[in-house]
C-alpha cells in the first residue's frame, strides 16, 4: 500500500444511488458523509432533493446522474431533465452518452446529444466502461468528447468488473487533455484506492465509502 498522503475526504466521492435504501440506512449515510467530511456526492435524481435539504448548510458537491446507466433518456428530453436536476439542487452532472450510436455510424448523432448537455449550466462529466465498449468506439467516443471540450470523464459504470490501474494508464497515455478522471468502479479497499489514485485517477466514487473510510481511520 501506498504511503502518499491523500485528502481522502476530497478524493472518494460518495455514491448513493440504491433505490432501496431505506429511509433510516438514508439518513445513516448522510450522517457518515458528514462524520468522514467527504466534499462530493454522486446520486439519482431519487435522492437529489433529500440531500440537498441534508446538507444545505454545508460545502458539499451534488453530482447527479442523468441517463445513468442505460443512456435511455431522449435527446429532446434532456434539457427539461438538466434544468430539473438545477432546480433540485444539483451542482454538477454526471452523463451516460448513447454509445450504440456510434455503433451505427451515427457519430454526429452522438456528438449532438452531448452537446444539448453541455447547453446547460451545469459542469459536465461523461461516463464511460471501457469493459463494454469495443476498442474502435471507446476511442472514437473520447476523441469526439474531447473534441466538444469534455474534460471531466469517468471511467467505470460499477456493473462490470473491477477498474485496475493498468487500464486507467492506457486512458491516461491516450490525451493530455483530461482535467479530472474518476474511476467510478466496485472499488471497496484502501489499496485499490491508492492503486488508481498512484496511477494518476484524480478521484474514487463509490458506495462503499463507510468501508474505505473505515479502513483509513485503522491504517
Amino acid at each position: 500500500m501506498s504511503t502518499k498522503e491523500y485528502e481522502y475526504n476530497e478524493k472518494i466521492h460518495a455514491t448513493i444511488i440504491n433505490p432501496y435504501l431505506s429511509k433510516d440506512n438514508f439518513y445513516n449515510n448522510c450522517e457518515l458523509i458528514k462524520n468522514y467530511n467527504i466534499k462530493n456526492i454522486s446520486t439519482s435524481l431519487l435522492f437529489l432533493k433529500d440531500l440537498k435539504e441534508y446538507f444545505h448548510n454545508s460545502q458539499v458537491n451534488l453530482k447527479t446522474y442523468v441517463s445513468y446507466p442505460l443512456a435511455d433518456i431522449p435527446t429532446n428530453f434532456l434539457n427539461k431533465l438538466i434544468i430539473y436536476a438545477e432546480d433540485s439542487g444539483a451542482d454538477e452532472i454526471e452523463y451516460v452518452p448513447k454509445f450504440n450510436l456510434l455503433t451505427r455510424g451515427e457519430d454526429e448523432s452522438f456528438a449532438r446529444d452531448i452537446e444539448a448537455v453541455l447547453s446547460t449550466k451545469l459542469p459536465l462529466t461523461l461516463i464511460f466502461n471501457k469493459e463494454r465498449l469495443e476498442k474502435e468506439y471507446f476511442d472514437k467516443a473520447l476523441i469526439i468528447s474531447l473534441e466538444l471540450g469534455i474534460q471531466n470523464f469517468q471511467f467505470g459504470d460499477g456493473f462490470s468488473s473491477k477498474f485496475f490501474a493498468d487500464d486507467l494508464k492506457e486512458i491516461i497515455d491516450f490525451s493530455s487533455q483530461f482535467r479530472q478522471i474518476k474511476i467510478g468502479s466496485s472499488i471497496d479497499n484502501l489499496e485499490q484506492v491508492n492503486q488508481l489514485l498512484n496511477a494518476g485517477a484524480d478521484c474514487i466514487g463509490s458506495p462503499y465509502f463507510h468501508k474505505i473510510f473505515r479502513e483509513i481511520k485503522s491504517s
